[in-house]
């Protein structure tokens, strides 16, 4: 079930490529996140995508700030470095906490489906009219009348995979792309909402399926990120872990971290923070460690094997068929592969 790995582009972009080497020897697809503020993820994965021959993907991009047509470029070019049996994955949602604290992000499912529409066109080969696509040319101020291709391009193998957790996401998702992506770290997808037999009233799932009943793609995967940090160092490995929950509380609507149980007065001074605009590391300083354990795996391998086969068998349980192990995986990428792979995974798979 567990095909692929997230790894985080807070690190260092040459040490993310060596533990991605390690990886590639266990996983199918790398995938590598993308943050305004990290690692550029392009020039990351098209380093993996060079050197290991792995899968790649974005685990997750987003419409904002950004050019459509540069982004149908970028993974037109990765899918040119991939092998026979491997495949790009433009994982995309509607940003973080990190983006909202930028920007606005005005319509943002409706941004999310555009980006997907001007996608798919660029990559048939299609020229694409800028004002067909409206909201895209409002947020961005591209020129209605502009005509944009990909000339070059024959038909890429790209699958477009939707990462989110509210219904009209979910519903987009079910129609326009090739798969979702769930992950464990969002309240009403984790180890919490599971735990508590409340995950079908809160998954939105079923607003999945009726997507689904609109959409014209006959196949249809549905990933589960497993968000983990490991080390053999614990507090490493938790500090890293409340670091990744901090882009989760600070962009969750309140209402969905209370289904799941968190109170508001543990994760609000972390909120606010980000929204004043600190460096992550110190709004995670601010969030309690209980908070950041029911949304990330954390600790070392001992500490991680009894929840991550409670979480996949949920996984399971619940239709997902596909898997990864994720962000942020750990303090040090490479300890962290080397743990999965030779510690871990042999124990859970």
């Amino acid at each position: 079930m567990i095909k692929g790995i997230q790894l985080h582009a807070w690190a260092a972009g040459p040490s993310i490529v060596e533990a991605a080497e390690v990886a590639a020897r266990t996983f199918e697809t790398i995938w590598v996140t993308d943050q305004m503020q990290s690692r550029g993820v392009g020039a990351v994965l098209g380093a993996i995508a060079a050197r290991t021959g792995a899968g790649v993907g974005t685990a997750v991009t987003f419409p904002f700030g950004r050019n459509p047509l540069e982004q149908a470029s970028t993974m037109a070019t990765l899918a040119e470095f991939m092998p026979s049996g491997r495949q790009v994955s433009m994982g995309i949602g509607t940003g973080g906490g990190l983006v909202s604290a930028l920007m606005e992000r005005r319509s943002p499912v409706g941004r999310v489906a555009e980006l997907i529409r001007i996608c798919r066109a660029l990559w048939r080969g299609d020229s694409v009219r800028l004002g067909d696509f409206p909201l895209t040319c409002a947020d961005l101020g591209l020129r209605e009348e502009a005509r944009v291709s990909l000339d070059w391009v024959d038909q890429p193998d790209v699958r477009v995979i939707v990462a989110g957790a509210g219904p009209q996401v979910l519903e987009m998702a079910g129609e326009l792309a090739d798969g979702v992506i769930c992950a464990s770290n969002f309240p009403a997808h984790s180890l919490a909402a599971f735990r508590s037999g409340q995950f079908d009233t809160v998954s939105n799932l079923d607003r999945l399926e009726r997507g689904r009943e609109r959409g014209e793609r006959a196949d249809f995967t549905r990933i589960y990120g497993v968000n983990v940090s490991v080390s053999t160092d614990r507090d490493r490995a938790t500090a890293a872990a409340r670091r990744q929950a901090t882009l989760i509380v600070a962009q969750q609507p309140h209402e969905s971290l209370q289904r799941a149980g968190f109170e508001q007065s543990d994760y609000a001074p972390t909120r606010e923070a980000v929204k004043a605009g600190a460096s992550l590391r110190e709004a995670a300083e601010l969030l309690p460690q209980e908070v950041a354990d029911q949304l990330i795996i954390s600790g070392t391998p001992t500490d991680c094997i009894d929840a991550l086969l409670e979480l996949l068998h949920y996984a399971r349980g619940a239709g997902f068929t596909e898997a990864y192990v994720g962000a942020p995986v750990g303090p040090d990428p490479a300890e962290a592969v080397e743990l999965l792979t030779s510690k871990i995974l042999p124990e859970i798979l």
